[in-house]
């Protein structure tokens, strides 16, 4: 098989996992390296080792015109999804998108639309489906285990979304809010193990930690409350870093300072919230998300009528009590190779697997987009105080998604 000839779009800090990625995949030959910010992709090319072996653009449109490739990897800001995956379609080549697939139900129609006039061709990057964790779960679920399943309760406590109101994911204009652009992983996980559409979601949200300070200032550099503040900026340890490079080009190519202050400034969505999404069949889910407490975990417990499962992300076990007393099983997962729970590690593998005709592990664009409407769903419900209907267009290929998981 001849190398797939990949470029990578969007060239900020999700891409420093992805090039690293995709250099170590020895299917694909890195061809090319995209960001508005050109520094940003020389930064990498340098860090990398390739200058002089990948061609550096500033747009897409240069990229397309100048460069023959097989397939992109994009990694821009959640609402510009579209604006790269559906010409990079359109021109037939492969396309691997972080999640989530986009932000609005129009962005995720037309992308939807697109991938199947091309072919189905594109990868949607929903990592937490590759945990060993998950997995194991898919599995147990598979098995019978847990009998007809009644309950799934789902949270996240995660320490650095803290930084998202430093960043331009505390705007839903770019990022959906925080039900899209940091819970789509869990609603997107609660669907595959639920194997069954969303019907409606109720949910609360609210911002009660990060409101404005009087005795801030509006950069931490600046602040005489800096030394006694939990939520302070902190430069990063090794200032030559990779990250720390990438985040003075950012601040260099848009005036904007690395160390906002995260009370006072402007930010639309919310630091902590609770949803419950009603299934087909009776069951029910309960989800909640926060960002303000000081460690990060997941935790999942799925409920039926033969046994409990619960799921712990940091220890990387399962327990299984099932519904005579006696019986408890603890299952103790080897420790996480990489991040989001040992999932990083086999991403992009499946998506060179995908292009080679194996669509087991895929996760297209209709899968993809019922985390994001539901997530739609839970913002809507938080605006309007009600209980929402989750949008049609939902892709129902359960079993085989299941099933691929499961191994």
């Amino acid at each position: 098989m001849e190398a797939i000839r990949i470029v990578v779009v969007g060239c900020g800090m999700r891409a420093v996992w992805g090039i690293a990625a995709i250099l170590k995949e020895r299917r694909f030959q890195l061809v090319g390296l995209v960001d508005s910010i050109v520094s940003k992709a020389q930064l990498q090319a340098e860090h990398f080792g390739i200058s002089g072996r990948v061609s550096v653009f500033a747009n897409l449109h240069d990229c397309q015109r100048s460069l023959q490739y097989d397939a992109a990897a994009v990694f821009t800001p959640d609402g510009t999804h579209a604006d790269v995956v559906i010409p990079e379609l359109e021109a037939g080549h492969w396309v691997f998108v972080e999640k989530p697939l986009d932000v609005t139900a129009d962005r995720l129609a037309a992308i939807i639309a697109t991938d199947d006039a091309a072919g189905g061709r594109t990868f949607v990057g929903l990592n937490l489906r590759f945990a060993p964790l998950y997995r194991a779960i898919a599995g147990i679920i598979r098995q019978g285990v847990i009998g007809k399943l009644l309950t799934i309760q789902a949270d996240e406590f995660y320490d650095g979304g803290r930084t998202y109101f430093r960043r331009w994911n505390r705007f839903r204009q770019f990022s959906g809010g925080l039900w899209i652009t940091k819970s789509c992983h869990d609603f997107d996980l609660i669907y595959m193990l639920a194997g069954r559409s969303p019907r409606t979601v109720a949910a609360r949200c609210a911002l009660s930690h990060y409101l404005p300070r009087k005795d801030a200032s509006d950069y931490c550099g600046d602040c005489g409350v800096r030394s006694s503040c939990a939520d302070r900026h902190e430069p990063h340890p090794v200032p030559d870093s990779l990250i720390a490079r990438l985040r003075d080009a950012t601040a260099a190519a848009t005036g904007q300072r690395t160390d906002l202050c995260l009370f006072n400034y402007d930010k639309d969505t919310f630091d902590h919230g609770s949803a419950i999404v009603e299934f087909e069949d009776g069951l029910i889910a309960s989800y909640t998300v926060n960002v303000v407490a000081g460690f990060t975990n997941r935790r999942i417990r799925l409920s039926g009528t033969a046994a409990t499962v619960d799921g712990d992300l940091t220890s990387n076990e399962i327990v299984i009590q099932y519904r005579d007393p006696s019986r408890v099983e603890r299952i103790q997962l080897t420790d996480n190779a990489s991040s989001h729970g040992g999932a990083d590690e086999h991403v992009m593998a499946a998506f060179a697997d995908f292009i080679g005709g194996d669509r087991s592990n895929a996760v297209t664009p209709a899968e993809a987009a019922v985390s994001v409407r539901i997530a739609l769903a839970a913002q809507e419900s938080c605006d309007t105080n009600s209980i929402v209907t989750v949008s049609s267009g939902i892709g129902t290929k359960r079993q085989a998604s299941l099933a691929a998981v499961a191994v």
